[in-house]
């Protein structure tokens, strides 16, 4: 009888052991499937900002392009106003003298507009019933948490790229923008003497 007592009092608390065990290892369980599914989450997060960053970075280029094209117009402009100062200077140094045939005067065929258009983390399972403490049991547990941590590592990886890509397109953009900004004041300083030289042109005829 002794020993029959002893041998049930070793079994429970082995039990025991083993009930804490399993149980410390579903909380890991638990806690590696939550840090998943927020790795999961900050992926597609990162991932609907870099479509956004991205999205951001064409508009600045078409800025950019079509601020290019403004100051190639600008160029133009210039070149065909030089052309009629220099014939409107002709005329009025032959004004004083004996009439003549006018000269034709080439027409001047307006500059187009440049174009302006811009172009999830594992669900809760039922416990079955039946032996409890088993090393197969063990074993699927340590599976999913070794499979859980795996992935988390991936995730943590593919965010560590994902800002690296992110934080690149953000310099490129910041030089695109001091881009932008010198090809505006260049268009802004030949459209302002491009008027005034049409102005002085106007007065004088």
């Amino acid at each position: 009888a002794v020993v029959s007592t002893q041998s049930t009092g070793s079994y429970k608390e082995n039990e025991q052991l083993q009930e804490q065990c399993l149980a410390k290892q579903k909380a890991i369980e638990d806690s590696t499937t939550e840090s998943l599914r927020l790795v999961q989450e900050t992926l597609n997060t990162g991932a609907a900002t870099a479509a956004e960053l991205d999205k951001q970075g064409r508009q600045i280029d078409n800025i950019h392009n079509n601020l290019v094209e403004i100051n190639q117009s600008v160029k133009k402009s210039e070149h065909h106003v030089r052309g009629i100062k220099s014939i409107f200077g002709a005329l009025w140094n032959k004004a004083t003298g004996p009439p003549k045939e006018q000269p034709q005067i080439p027409k001047v065929q307006p500059m187009p507009a440049p174009s302006t258009s811009s172009a999830a983390g594992r669900g809760s399972r039922d416990v079955k019933s039946g032996p409890l403490y088993t090393q197969e049991k063990h074993r699927l547990d340590t599976d999913r948490t070794h499979d859980n941590l795996q992935q988390i590592g991936m995730g943590v990886q593919s965010l560590r790229e994902m800002a690296q890509n992110m934080g690149d397109e953000l310099d490129r953009q910041n030089n695109r923008l001091r881009d932008v900004n010198a090809e505006a004041d260049k268009a802004n300083l030949g459209v302002n003497k491009l008027t005034k030289d049409m102005n002085k042109i106007i007065a004088k005829s």
